[in-house]
């Protein structure tokens, strides 16, 4: 008895074909669709960016202008006898919603200029010294909120850090350093800005000769340019009402004149950097550098 063999059934054949064509399509349209959906987070996230971003912008430029309309009422006075002393408070701002808008501006002068490019030899010089003084007695992380990268040589009494100072003391007054930092700390927290009249009498207090007290006019400022904006924002209604619900800062640098090109008493410059803040009490203007 012979066995013949046996032939595949064609309709089946048929169907096991249709079947795994069915699995490929399911695999390919599921892959399809992750794909897309994988785009379209991709995409919106990009979109969320650029909505953030053109926020910002725009509310740092209406800032600048808010901020330049009250520098000008302030008739050149110094920003010292207009701020709070104590927070720098400067203004408050009520937006359309009913959300509260308050701006800080706080001396952002303190830490030493990093970039010494197109300074005079002089200053190149002893900026290259203080900060090598500098390096040699802190920390990275130290070192780097001492220093700036950008706005003038020239170093805030008030807001510069002990650190700072020392570094300081030592490019001007040499064996002297110890004697000049204990006379500069009888000014040092005064609310007042510091001018060049006190100077002068702590180089004399000091016993300073003439080529230290030019070092130190050339080392720390009188009259105060660089700033720190900190703006907090307030919401205006619901469960949040009153509470900070977001925070920014920048540095901008603001010329003192008599008068300027555009017959205005102060001139606002650009925001040199501006970034959004974390919630919270600690706050450090080396942040916004």
């Amino acid at each position: 008895m012979s066995t013949q063999p046996t032939n595949p059934n064609p309709i089946h054949q048929r169907r096991a074909f249709a079947f795994v064509m069915v699995i490929l399509l399911m695999i390919v349209v599921s892959l399809g669709i992750g794909l897309s959906m994988a785009r379209f987070s991709a995409q919106t996230k990009t979109v969320a960016r650029q909505v953030d971003k053109y926020q910002e912008h725009h509310l740092g430029r209406g800032l600048q202008e808010a901020i330049g309309a009250w520098l000008r009422q302030q008739n050149g006075r110094d920003l010292h006898e207009v701020l709070e002393p104590e927070s720098g408070h400067a203004m408050d701002i009520v937006l359309e919603d009913g959300s509260e808008v308050s701006v800080y501006l706080r001396d952002a002068q303190g830490a030493a200029l990093s970039n010494l490019t197109n300074l005079s030899d002089i200053e190149i010089e002893e900026g290259g010294l203080l900060l090598r003084n500098l390096a040699s007695n802190t920390t990275e992380d130290q070192y780097l909120r001492d220093t700036r990268p950008f706005g003038p040589y020239k170093i805030s009494i008030a807001s510069a850090s002990d650190r700072v100072l020392e570094a300081a003391a030592q490019i001007i007054a040499g064996s002297l350093a110890d004697r000049f930092l204990a006379e500069l700390g009888s000014v040092r927290y005064d609310d007042e800005a510091i001018t060049r009249t006190q100077l002068t009498q702590i180089a004399t207090s000091s016993g300073l000769d003439t080529d230290q007290r030019a070092a130190m006019f050339r080392v720390f400022a009188t009259d105060i340019e660089l700033w720190a904006v900190i703006i907090e924002v307030r919401a205006g209604a619901g469960l949040q009402q009153g509470h900070v619900i977001a925070r920014y800062g920048g540095v901008t640098q603001i010329r003192v004149s008599s008068t300027n090109q555009s017959g205005n008493p102060m001139e606002l410059g650009a925001f040199i950097t501006w970034r959004e803040l974390e919630l919270g009490d600690s706050f450090d203007i080396s942040q916004l550098y």
